[in-house]
């Protein structure tokens, strides 16, 4: 008789994530990391290998159950490939269960794409960083190890948001504002528009803190007027309304590689809130005090763990639940402009740093998605994209570079406009 797999449940916020994806949304994500010499994947292999023993949820594959999805442990051995699939590309296949993450590379670049359900960007950079950890030292003989990498298994597996449930802890439901959209002709055959920018931290942070502000606070308040220049009067008249994803450890102690993040919402109506930055930039400093505190958040934890604890909605067959999901995710999908995730600094050992240029994260993408980290003094900050117009990403870009910073760019449109798969860096845009 054959011995039982294991399985173990999705995490809260990983619960949407199955039945919403398709082609157009195929809710993965990529990490990049550009080294100083070409990737050996032979080398990168036995690293992805070694990675793998110490996260074993990503070897597992994902399983329709009688109420809810679930992870089943399978034997599947994780292969890394050279690049040939367009960014963002479906890993899950309901019809074709497989592993949820691909590892791949091209040229200086080594790429980590994530199916949302697994993790969050803060789950999968410990992934990431793991890898490029373990490749580094097979390749230069690099010795120590992350400051981070003795994390007991049981935390890493952890279900954050059953942790931190407090049924007694509420947080009212954001009012809903019918939101400005952008809209335009999609890019052929699903494909996402990248263009990818890099800054200096100190020069950013300086400006930032200039106006008193954080740098998500500031990068925020430009995205917001960049989008504006780009409104007619009469869309003038609807709010821009930018979600905001929170990484909840830095408010509840959890080291787990899951799912752990809540939203929030910055909505400005420039008839009513101000057209002026420092307007603007004073709203988005206010809706960020207002929300990122621990009452609140622990209030959204409770609001979306509400209806997973709610017996008689357990009790629902999946195939019932699925439809609801996928009407909660649309009306999610349509109730902001823009999204803004700041994935903050990456810190690798000294040792280490030296043969690391930069890493850089982006999304799959219904509507625009900005999202930005750091390593070292180089602040990547990429817009994904599905539509063919790039007007909202250029007056973005020329809005930094009007604020004196010096803005190195790359994108994979003129491979899509070519017909080639692969996404890799190329010519500076537009400076």
């Amino acid at each position: 008789m054959g011995q039982s797999k294991q399985w173990s449940r999705l995490d809260n916020a990983a619960k949407i994530f199955p039945p919403t994806s398709s082609k157009r949304g195929t809710k993965v994500f990529r990490f990049v990391c550009e080294l100083t010499g070409p990737v050996d994947g032979a080398v990168l292999q036995h690293a992805l290998d070694k990675t793998v023993e110490v996260f074993p949820l990503y070897r597992s594959i994902l399983k329709k159950g009688l109420f809810w999805y679930y992870f089943e442990e399978s034997s599947l051995q994780p292969e890394v490939l050279e690049e040939s699939l367009p960014v963002c590309a479906p890993i899950y296949d309901p019809d074709r269960p497989g592993l949820l993450f691909r590892v791949s590379y091209y040229g200086k670049r080594i790429n980590l794409e994530v199916f949302h359900a697994l993790a969050d960007g803060t789950g999968a950079l410990h992934f990431m960083r793991t890898m490029v950890f373990v490749y580094l030292a097979e390749m230069y003989g690099i010795l120590g190890r992350l400051p981070d990498d003795d994390i007991a298994p049981d935390q890493k597996g952890l279900d954050a948001f059953h942790k931190y449930y407090d049924k007694r802890e509420n947080t009212l439901k954001a009012k809903r504002y019918r939101p400005f959209r952008i809209r335009g002709e999609r890019l052929p055959d699903n494909r996402i528009g990248i263009i990818e920018g890099f800054l200096s931290v100190r020069a950013v942070l300086k400006k930032a803190h200039e106006h008193h502000a954080t740098l998500s606070e500031f990068l925020v308040s430009v995205l917001i007027c960049s989008i504006y220049d780009g409104m007619t009067v009469r869309e003038r008249a609807r709010p821009v309304v930018i979600t905001v994803p929170v990484d909840l450890r830095r408010f509840f102690p959890a080291q787990t590689v899951r799912n752990f993040f809540g939203l929030i919402q910055v909505t400005h109506n420039f008839c009513q809130d101000g057209q002026e930055f420092e307007q603007v930039l004073a709203h988005v400093r206010k809706s960020f005090e207002q929300q990122l505190t621990k009452e609140y958040l622990s209030g959204i934890i409770s609001r979306y763990s509400a209806m997973e604890n709610n017996p008689w909605i357990k009790a629902i067959p999946l195939v019932i639940k699925i439809p609801i999901l996928r009407l909660a995710g649309f009306c999610q999908d349509r109730g902001d402009t823009a999204a803004f995730s700041n994935v903050g600094r990456i810190a690798m050992p000294a040792e280490a740093a030296g043969t690391i240029r930069l890493f850089d994260v982006f999304l799959s993408a219904k509507r625009p998605q900005l999202c930005l980290c750091s390593f070292g003094d180089t602040l990547s900050v990429s817009v994904s994209s599905p539509l063919v117009d790039t007007g909202f990403q250029r007056r973005f870009f020329r809005s930094l570079t009007d604020l004196g910073f010096s803005v190195q760019m790359v994108s994979n449109l003129e491979q899509i406009r070519r017909g080639e798969e692969f996404h890799a860096p190329m010519r500076p845009l537009w400076n």
